[in-house]
Formats: structure tokens, C-alpha cells, sequence
């Protein structure tokens, strides 16, 4: 009866699909913004949607991308992110990332941030990210 059980957990649960990996978190000072960085595996076979995010040691969390306009470089917030099914998503600086701004606090390399990440599909992920350059 357990591995039964084991089995139809793993079948029907989408939310194991999601895998989330090499986070890390740029240093940070005291009321200013810092970058948060991780890849999004969709190992399911339907897309999924990253559209919160959510941390302790800030007073705002947004998603944003990186864009060019001609000579022009800047960051636009973007109000979620899209795996698409049997896909990965890099957030890596110079593309997407989520800006942690007016952090409550220094953190500094060798520290660790806990966040909560949401997904329509597979609901909340907490994650821990080192801090480094």
C-alpha cells in the first residue's frame, strides 16, 4: 500500500517538477538593491509560472529583465516568467533576474538568503541563495 501511495504522490504532483538551482545573491548594503540569480528546470509536461517572490530581508522584490535600445541599457520590471515544459530558464545578470531592493540589512559573501518563490503550477518553493560576487 505505501509504494502505492509513493507512486500516485509522484504522478500527481506537479509540484515536484520544478527544480531550482545555483541560486546566489550579489552583496548588499543597507537600503540599496542587490540582484538575485538561480535557473528554473520545468521537468513537467506543462509550462509552469514564476509570478512572486518573496524574502525577509527587503522591502521590495520584483522580477526584472535586462534590455538594450541602441546605445541604451536598462532594466524593466516584468511581471512573471515562463518555463515552458521540459525547459530551463537562467537568471543571470545581464538577462533576467529578481532586484531585491531596500534591503533591511547588510548581507555580505559567505552569508545566506532564504526566499519563497511562487508558481501557478507548482505553488511555493523556498530556496536558500549564497551570497557572493
Amino acid at each position: 500500500m505505501f509504494n502505492l501511495l509513493a507512486v500516485l504522490l509522484m504522478i500527481f504532483n506537479p509540484g515536484d517538477d520544478m527544480v531550482i538551482k545555483d541560486q546566489w545573491i550579489r552583496p548588499g548594503a543597507e537600503k540599496m538593491a542587490t540582484a538575485l540569480y538561480f535557473t528554473l528546470e520545468n521537468n513537467g509536461s506543462e509550462a509552469d509560472t514564476l509570478f512572486a517572490v518573496e524574502t525577509d530581508i527587503a522591502k521590495m522584490v520584483q522580477m526584472h529583465e535586462t534590455y538594450s535600445n541602441g546605445d541604451v541599457m536598462g532594466m524593466k520590471e516584468i511581471g512573471e516568467i515562463i518555463i515552458e515544459p521540459k525547459s530551463s530558464v537562467k537568471l543571470e545578470p545581464g538577462g533576467k533576474h529578481i532586484m531585491v531592493m531596500k534591503l533591511k540589512r547588510d548581507i555580505e559573501k559567505g552569508d545566506e538568503v532564504e526566499f519563497k518563490l511562487h508558481f501557478k503550477q507548482a505553488g511555493k518553493k523556498i530556496i536558500t541563495a549564497a551570497v557572493r560576487d
